[in-house]
């Protein structure tokens, strides 16, 4: 049954206080009986222990992005150009790596049962999922597709109003909704789970779907790259594009965004890398150091993510 709960933040002090152990006997129970060793001996809440319908990101996800890049790959290679499509896709999913460091800063866990990969670095969770640059590619590219579209309906309705402006408007809402079905779904279905949860949160049955953090980081980082890269059909460079200087390096084609005939054969490799370079640095500014950052400056820690 979901319920409403306030967390303290910290509610694993005690536990650690009392040196509770996070690595032990595979299928025993461990902290303070909400959890339950792993197969490699790691605590991980009981509640994302098999839970239901793992091919759904396990073999799903990662088919529907190889699908949907493949069809974008085909259109671009048909047009000559990489297109708006294929750079958002390949740029949203180069950031999957950095997705870890921000679990740890928000005490989230991922089901142990996907497949999954560990590193070996300070600050990292210890079962990553191995579909998230797929997830990335589809979960990116579809919000920032949806905010623009919103934006456009807006400034319809509004002339003269500022791509930015329109953004700022549907910020909360979209976000808002956004999270209640991606981030709800998978804490009732024990996907993935916030433990402890930070702030108020949801007590979905298997999972935690915090209200507040780190759904306030949400309301920056997709809306600032949805401004910088701009709707797929505006002309000439966006302004990530203008930000690296491409719009003095580039000839841009001034009836859509695309490169113009007669620009150096480097000019498409030298955009993506601007993209994806981009797309990396904003992410970490804008959720990997608030979300670390909190963590490691309150002192909240979670037993599951030492």
């Amino acid at each position: 049954m979901i319920s409403f709960h306030w967390s303290n933040n910290n509610a694993h002090a005690d536990l650690i206080e009392k040196q509770s152990p996070y690595l032990g006997v595979p299928g025993e129970v461990c902290a303070g009986g909400d959890g339950v060793f792993w197969l490699d001996g790691k605590c991980v809440p009981e509640g994302i222990v098999d839970p239901p319908m793992p091919w759904l990101l396990n073999y799903l996800i990662p088919a529907l992005a190889i699908l949907v890049l493949i069809v974008l790959v085909r259109d671009s290679i048909k047009k000559g150009e990489l297109t708006w499509w294929v750079l958002m896709c390949i740029a949203s999913a180069s950031t999957f790596w950095l997705e870890t460091f921000g679990d740890w800063g928000q005490h989230l866990l991922y089901s142990p049962n996907f497949h999954h990969y560990a590193l070996d670095l300070p600050f990292t969770a210890p079962h990553n999922p191995a579909w998230m640059p797929f997830m990335y590619a589809v979960y990116w590219v579809l919000h920032t597709w949806a905010i623009l579209e919103l934006a456009k309906f807006y400034q319809r309705r509004h002339p003269g109003a500022s791509l930015g402006k329109a953004i700022i408007v549907f910020t909360v809402p979209l976000t808002f909704v956004w999270n209640i079905a991606v981030e709800g779904t998978a804490a009732y279905m024990g996907w993935w789970t916030y433990d402890p949860p930070i702030g108020p949160y949801l007590d979905m049955g298997r999972g935690n779907f915090p209200l507040m953090w780190p759904m306030l980081t949400m309301f920056i980082w997709p809306n600032l790259i949805s401004w910088l890269v701009g709707a797929p059909e505006e002309s000439g460079p966006n302004r990530l594009e203008r930000l690296c200087g491409l719009s003095q390096s580039f000839k841009f084609d001034n009836n859509d965004s695309s490169l113009a005939l007669g620009t150096t054969a480097s000019a498409p490799l030298m955009r993506l890398a601007a993209w994806v370079a981009i797309f990396n640095v904003t992410f970490i500014i804008c959720l990997i150091v608030p979300l670390l950052g909190l963590r490691l400056l309150t002192g909240w820690d979670s037993l599951y993510l030492p």
